[in-house]
């Protein structure tokens, strides 16, 4: 990944475009702002990058009524990357930060992170209570050396491709239009760690996926495809949720039966990509009938990929 990542700032800095955001799923909205700061870097001959946060703000000020992540910062970071952002400034959203004034967050652009051209969205607000908005902005970027520039709504039929449009589509089961905001079909990415072995004792061994703190933007069971590691491509079932069949009250977790593949990947890193919501999360009045559920699980998925691949 050829992405320098720099989470303490110094004065002297690199003269950038720098665009600026949460960047949550990395949407085809943010596809096309992250675009117009390669190209424009390129014509400036500066360096192209972004300056989000962690946690994202309202994880720390609204944390009641924070919505789901789409996307780890280990994939927002990845997807910078692929985007040909070289420099990502993650800023750890703090109290302390968010009481910043609005001038003077305008001064860090400059002087930390050598904003020469900063791109936002039409609605962006910051410092303190919110009290800056793109107006401000361009104000102070006039006086401090750099220039502010809003990119045009990207839209889907007749809505803005956003975030919540995207945890909507998901939440609902539609990952078809997920997929049609994203760009991509939605996926969540980590390490296969060690689980109960349930599935394996059962005759449907699955890897186990490391999910980030939180809860996760839908349940249900998917049928999925996988990459990484030796399952490029591999097609499967997975159940993302709170496995109400075995568990009461647990974390949330993430499941994949991959079919025809044996191996051991512990520890390695997949993508697991959700294609289609078969059901949602149920539970079974014994292990039998989760067996039998799981074995119409698996050929619906089948079914499912079938179908689209027109055998």
């Amino acid at each position: 990944m050829n992405l320098q990542v720099i989470r303490d700032p110094k004065p002297g800095a690199p003269d950038a475009v720098v665009a600026i955001g949460s960047f949550d799923g990395v949407h085809r909205g943010h596809q096309a702002l992250l675009a117009r700061v390669v190209d424009e870097a390129a014509a400036l001959g500066v360096e192209p990058a972004v300056l989000t946060f962690e946690p994202m703000p309202r994880e720390l000020l609204f944390p009641d009524r924070a919505p789901p992540r789409l996307s780890s910062l280990s994939a927002r970071l990845h997807a910078f990357a692929d985007a040909g952002i070289r420099i990502a400034y993650i800023c750890r959203f703090t109290r302390e930060f968010a009481s910043l004034s609005a001038e003077a967050f305008a001064r860090r652009l400059r002087e930390l992170h050598g904003a020469r051209r900063v791109l936002v969205g039409r609605d962006f607000r910051f410092g303190a209570r919110r009290a800056g908005d793109v107006a401000l902005l361009a104000a102070e970027g006039a006086r401090l050396g750099y220039e502010v520039e809003t990119l045009a709504t990207v839209a889907d039929g007749d809505e803005r491709v956003s975030s919540t449009r995207v945890r909507e589509a998901l939440s609902s089961g539609d990952l078809g239009l997920a997929a049609q905001l994203l760009g991509r079909p939605y996926a969540i990415c980590g390490r296969v760690v060690h689980g109960a072995k349930l599935g394996r004792n059962l005759g449907y061994p699955t890897a186990n996926i490391a999910l980030p703190p939180g809860r996760p933007v839908m349940t249900g069971v998917f049928a999925v495809k996988c990459a990484g590691a030796a399952t490029r491509g591999l097609e499967g079932v997975a159940s993302l949720g709170y496995k109400p069949v075995v568990a009461r009250n647990g974390p949330a977790t993430l499941e994949a039966y991959l079919f025809d593949f044996s191996g051991d990947l512990y520890g390695r890193r997949l993508s697991i990509e959700f294609l289609k919501k078969l059901r949602d999360e149920a539970k079974y009045a014994s292990l039998d009938e989760l067996v039998a559920q799981i074995r119409l699980d698996c050929e619906a998925a089948r079914a499912y990929f079938r179908e689209k691949s027109g055998t």
